[in-house]
């Protein structure tokens, strides 16, 4: 299991015998350890763990999981700070602990876990400790008070049994006292994060959602997804790392670590990318789709997943085909051949990502088929003939049915191996992205999120398509405006979703009024009449 490699990295006790009692129990019970105004006291033996399942509910807990190999790892995070790790063996039925033993979270990470393990594995066995959770509305205790005879006879057998499996899991050695920051290091090394899934919006809560074929559905495909390419497999050795440009060894560590950040986003059709692009026989791909579904950012993480480093150019009209391949430039009063970022790639190897494609010349499109071609070479200006690295791969993304874009002829479309469409995201696969990428609170994110489709419907009716555009970026930017002004979604508004409509319409006199702005009539009025409604508390 992933957890016993950790004896290799940091000093370590493992199940430690004096501290059992105290990992189990806590200390002796006081009457400020008791929970103080339930109908009945709570016993000894199972105070802590009661008393971590009460807290669950006033804590700003996080739990996040992810699969590796035969195993799920769970962690639980309080304050930014992981207190412990559970790792569930699928095959055999068992499970390690690794975490601070003085913590109570021990207790709320185990009932979460069965609680998963009931939904996806285990419904039997895990059957009725799972009904008991959900008969209790905890929301009705959250300190911990007002229990009636049947709610503290369920709270109470549920800390029986998480205090007997964690006695069990004790004697059978499977729990491992760490620093707090060992399995950081031993999943730093894997190439390994924990998933942002956050598992206690499935099931901690009590309500009806905590069944609902929606979520459940979302977490089986989170955990059936296939990992066997998640780990980075890169294609330079170290040594050959060496001897690349400094610019492009930065560029391989910032792909590494988008891809590791971003790995639990990519679907199948990118793990598949990945592994033809490893192989080597096929090298090219397209993305296309709607603005701000991340087609960049996808190529960025094939990258990182390949350990490449990676150049990249915007198309427009100025390009010319001295902007790819080079020209001679005037340096120190002598005139030199300066590589353009193509056939840089293809001279040392690397992902050439070229966005928006369809925004450049057609003639400009057609410098690239001897490039594109088996031979993969090009003839440059200097009279050098360049032939790709072994690990040269090229990358294009275009965006479709935007103004000033190009229809690209079939000659093109028939020499990219690959060609994979992007839909637009679901509100769900949004809400995370934006909450990853912003830290906003996940309710704000998903309101936001799914407000996207009416602000485009907006825009398609009563704006301009041609140039107001609001999608998965403009969100994130508001997300992110949203915490720089301490959560006051409305104000955030106005200089990140507004002002994408407002650029054009003279009725807008003041982007500080939002009563003026509403009182006009165009598509920012619309959308400021949406934000109001949605994230007014008056």
């Amino acid at each position: 299991m992933l957890l016993n490699e950790l004896k290799q990295y940091k000093p370590y006790s493992l199940s430690p015998g004096y501290n059992a009692q105290q990992i189990v129990y806590g200390f002796s019970p006081t009457d400020g350890d008791i929970i103080k105004g339930t109908t009945y006291v709570a016993k000894k033996e199972n105070s802590k763990a009661m008393t971590g399942l009460v807290s669950c509910h006033q804590k700003q807990y996080q739990i996040t999981m992810t699969k590796y190999q035969n195993t799920i790892l769970f962690a639980i995070s309080f304050q930014q700070k992981t207190e412990f790790y559970l790792e569930y063996h699928l095959p055999d039925d068992e499970m390690l602990i690794a975490g601070i033993e003085t913590s109570g979270s021990i207790y709320p990470l185990l009932l979460c876990v069965f609680n998963f393990l009931y939904n996806e594995y285990k419904k039997d066995q895990y059957e009725e400790l799972y009904q008991l959770w959900y008969q209790l509305n905890m929301n009705e205790h959250l300190e911990g008070t007002d229990w009636d005879a049947n709610e503290y006879q369920a709270i109470n057998s549920i800390s029986d049994q998480l205090t007997a499996i964690l006695k069990q899991l004790l004697e059978h050695n499977s729990y491992l006292a760490l620093h707090y920051d060992s399995v950081v290091e031993l999943l730093e090394h894997k190439h390994m994060t924990m998933s942002d899934a956050i598992m206690d919006r499935y099931y901690f809560h009590q309500g009806n959602d905590l069944r609902t074929v929606k979520d459940k559905t979302a977490l089986s495909q989170l955990l059936n997804k296939n990992y066997s390419v998640l780990d980075i497999q890169p294609l330079f050795t170290a040594e050959e790392i060496k001897e690349l440009p400094y610019f492009l060894q930065l560029s391989i560590a910032d792909n590494q670590k988008l891809y590791m950040q971003n790995r639990d986003y990519l679907d199948m059709n990118d793990f598949d990318l990945i592994r033809s692009f490893h192989r080597g026989k096929t090298w090219s791909c397209l993305y296309y789709g709607p603005s701000g579904t991340g087609k960049t950012t996808k190529t960025l993480c094939v990258a990182g997943a390949l350990g490449l480093p990676s150049l990249k150019m915007v198309g427009s009209r100025a390009i010319d085909e001295a902007s790819l391949f080079g020209k001679y430039v005037l340096r120190n009063g002598e005139t030199v051949f300066e590589y353009g970022p193509l056939a840089l790639m293809m001279k040392y190897g690397g992902m050439f990502i070229f966005d928006e494609i369809n925004m450049v010349d057609s003639d400009i499109i057609a410098s690239l088929n001897d490039v594109l071609d088996g031979t993969k070479q090009k003839i440059l200006d200097n009279g050098e003939i360049i032939h790709a690295h072994r690990n040269f791969r090229f990358a294009e993304s275009m965006n479709i049915g935007y103004a000033g874009t190009n229809e690209m002829n079939l000659s093109h479309k028939s020499r990219i191996q690959n060609k994979i469409k992007i839909s637009r995201l679901p509100v769900e696969k949004m809400t995370q992205i934006i909450v990853k990428e912003t830290d906003v609170d996940f309710v704000t994110a998903e309101k936001m999120a799914s407000l996207l489709d009416a602000f485009q419907n907006i825009i398609a009716t009563i704006g301009n398509e041609t140039t107001q555009r609001i999608d998965l970026r403009t969100l994130i930017n508001w997300a992110n405006k949203t915490v720089d002004l301490d959560g006051d979604v409305i104000r955030a508004s106005l200089v990140t979703i507004i002002s994408e409509l407002a650029e054009e319409d003279d009725d807008i006199e003041n982007l500080e009024d939002i009563e003026q702005i509403m009182a006009t009539t165009g598509s920012a009025a619309a959308v400021m009449e949406l934000i109001v409604k949605e994230f007014s508390h008056g």
